[in-house]
């Protein structure tokens, strides 16, 4: 069995509760778009359930190979990962995972529709993103604002900090060190608070059925505080039953709703989450696109 660790996001519960949501709904297959490398979510699920077909996608080809291989290192063999492009014009599936993508996607109303048009009759849609309001996003911050500064640099560079994983790839310019899910760097472009993000979904069609929080703290200083296995795990469960306001991220269940989608579905983003969005793609040095550009089609 593919081991998922517990760590400052809440790897191993969202895990956890996709696993819950499959052994509910018996879906013969499931999508996992923005899979990344799978190694997290996609693949160990398809290890737990091998009577289901799991198609993961993503656009960075180089990532996608990287998750092919690790599934068949583990011999799983009802997991295929391919680039969003290759994905079959009408196809539909029974549920829908989309995690941490939705704040990398330039139009997330369209992104959302998309998922909608891709469920089949009845289907689930597991959604997952940070709460752009959350310890995790506004300690990430002030991290990009240090490292602009190059405080971050500097703090690399201390011995006892070092050991403590403050700044450990500011220096190394390699991508594996900073994107554990993907080979690709996509900067968050979205920093959603949780009413807005209900009106999204409401505007794309789609209803809210089930909602468990992530994650409790994340970011600088509580990932290097919070690193035991224990604290780890009482990090993802003391966010339960707390306001969605005060965790880091957000788990949802949605289903079509029997509204059309409305005509008006759009975001646009406060003075604030623009400013974040254009701090972010300095620091990472690219341009604040969309993850991967992931077609909706």
């Amino acid at each position: 069995m593919i081991d998922v660790h517990e760590n400052i996001h809440g790897n191993h519960k969202r895990l956890l509760v996709a696993a819950s949501l499959l052994e509910r709904t018996k879906p013969a297959s499931v999508l996992d778009v923005g899979c990344g490398n799978g190694i997290h979510l996609t693949t160990p699920l398809a290890e737990r359930f091998p009577h289901i077909r799991v198609l993961g996608i993503d656009s960075d080809a180089a990532t996608m190979r990287v998750a092919q291989d690790f599934a068949e290192r583990h011999h799983v063999q009802n997991v295929r990962f391919v680039v969003d492009t290759a994905l079959a014009a009408q196809e539909r599936f029974d549920c829908i995972i989309a995690s941490e993508v939705l704040e990398h996607v330039e139009e997330p109303c369209e992104f959302l529709r998309f998922l909608r048009s891709r469920l089949a009759p009845n289907g689930h849609i597991l959604l997952t993103t940070p709460n752009g309001y959350g310890a995790f996003e506004l300690m990430t911050a002030i991290e990009t604002v240090l490292h602009l500064l190059g405080v971050m640099q500097l703090l690399s560079k201390v011995p006892g900090l070092r050991s403590l994983k403050v700044g450990t790839s500011y220096n190394t310019g390699n991508v594996a060190d900073t994107q554990s899910d993907t080979l690709a760097i996509s900067p968050h472009v979205n920093f959603f608070s949780y009413k807005r993000l209900l009106r999204l979904f409401s505007e794309a069609g789609l209803r809210v059925v089930d909602y468990r929080a992530r994650s409790l703290f994340g970011g600088l200083g509580f990932q290097q505080l919070l690193r035991s296995p224990k604290s780890l795990r009482w990090n993802a469960y003391a966010s339960d039953g707390l306001s969605p306001y005060l965790v880091s991220g957000w788990m949802f269940v949605l289903q079509a709703s029997n509204d059309k989608p409305s005509g008006n579905c759009s975001y646009r983003r406060r003075w604030n989450e623009r400013l974040r969005r254009i701090l972010t793609a300095k620091r990472w040095a690219t341009a604040a696109t969309s993850r991967g550009d992931i077609q909706f089609s």
